[in-house]
């Protein structure tokens, strides 16, 4: 296929070659739009934070509010005919000068988008993976080994947020993977934390990935009475949330909430429940969950409160609560989360659990992130070992 289309391809980059480059910019490509409303467009906006002159891309609009970077657009998508991809592109940044174009892989569609602009105007490629589509994935959905091998072999730099993520390509593709966290606004931590909390009831933070998260964190809830605060988006695209059910757990939907009002809040609570995958073959997209670390359990250690994880004890989610000392780590059980919540509202547990929090916390600052990728991806390698340097020993 490629060997054919080599004169149509030379034929494009001649027109290209013909622009005066005389507008310098850089290229972020995502699925969805990059806004607040789930955690990979909190997490782009903030390690992209000071990039001028950025042009965002994205193929779906789930959560609406798309206006993210001087230009953004949304583009068709092309399934795996990577010449209609080149076509879009030219016709999409034209004369521009692209520096850099970092890519949060999760279809097919944005890795061709990634190679076209990559060959096309000899920008550098940064691939950020915040979640698997690859190792673990399958279906339809999946990005071809073949396709991923391509395309992260063009990358000057491959990011990962978590060690299990990273150690899963490394081993695959057999290329070097540095560690970019989901970071957090260095404002917003600090070390003055309360040691104990003022709430009875907890929080929970975030969306649910699983309508069977959801259904089955229900049912371990209900029976213990204890009142929950809800922090996210109740209007999941593919997770229904019946009323019914919501009350039955006692579980409060808060909406989504500034960050600032999130740091002062969560310490008040005696800790934040974060669902996660049962990894018991039941579930749509396990292979995917397994190598999740959801940023919401990053942003409550930073906050200072612990972490009650309910689903599998060797999720990534887990590992980390149970690595750092930050919380507890239950099955979708009843009687296990009803002891769990009950051993962390003790006071000497909270304490523990809150210094271990504090001690990680500043390890997880975005302070200077912005300069910190750009330099990473001249050097191909992390510029410093920051991120290296807290997960030691994982």
């Amino acid at each position: 296929m490629i060997a054919d289309r080599t004169a149509e391809l030379n034929a494009l980059l001649a027109w290209k070659s013909d622009y005066a480059q005389d507008l310098e910019i850089d290229v972020v490509i995502t699925t969805n739009e990059v806004n607040l409303r789930h955690g990979t467009g909190v997490l782009v906006r903030r390690v992209l934070a000071g990039w001028s002159n950025l042009f965002s891309i994205r193929f779906q609009d789930d959560w609406g509010d798309p206006e993210f970077g001087r230009w953004n657009i949304r583009l068709p998508q092309p399934g795996q005919d990577r010449w209609s991809c080149f076509r879009h592109i030219l016709r999409v940044l034209g004369d521009r000068r692209v520096n850099h174009v970092v890519c949060v892989p999760f279809r097919a569609e944005e890795l061709l988008t990634a190679i076209a602009i990559r060959d096309l105007y000899g920008a550098r490629l940064c691939t950020y993976v915040m979640d698997d589509a690859n190792v673990g994935a399958s279906g339809e959905h999946a990005i071809p080994d073949s396709l991923m091998r391509e395309f992260l072999g063009k990358c000057s730099l491959r990011l990962a947020t978590h060690p299990e993520l990273r150690a899963a390509y490394q081993r695959k593709f057999g290329l070097p993977v540095y560690l970019l966290p989901a970071i957090v606004a260095d404002s917003l931590i600090s070390t003055a934390k309360p040691l104990t909390s003022v709430h009875d009831r907890g929080a929970l933070l975030g969306s649910f990935w699983e309508q069977a998260w959801f259904d089955r964190l229900c049912d371990a809830l209900a029976p213990s009475g204890v009142e929950v605060d809800w922090f996210g988006n109740a209007e999941s695209p593919w997770v229904r949330f019946p009323e019914r059910d919501l009350q039955r757990a006692r579980i409060r939907p808060r909406g989504i909430v500034d960050e600032e009002f999130l740091v002062a809040e969560l310490p008040r609570y005696p800790f934040v429940i974060a669902p996660v995958s049962a990894l018991d073959r039941t579930e749509k997209n396990e292979g995917v969950a397994s190598l999740s670390l959801p940023g919401r359990i990053i942003f409550a250690a930073v906050t200072g409160t612990p972490v009650l994880v309910v689903g599998h004890a060797e999720t990534c989610a887990a590992r980390f609560v149970k690595r750092f000392g930050i919380g507890e780590v239950v099955p979708y059980d009843a009687g296990a989360v009803n002891g769990a919540m009950k051993k962390m509202r003790d006071a000497e547990p909270q304490r523990t659990m809150r210094s271990n929090a504090a001690r990680i916390a500043p390890a997880f600052s975005d302070r200077g992130i912005g300069e910190w990728l750009r330099e990473s991806i001249r050097l191909g390698r992390a510029a410093d070992t920051r991120f290296e340097d807290v997960f030691a020993g994982y």
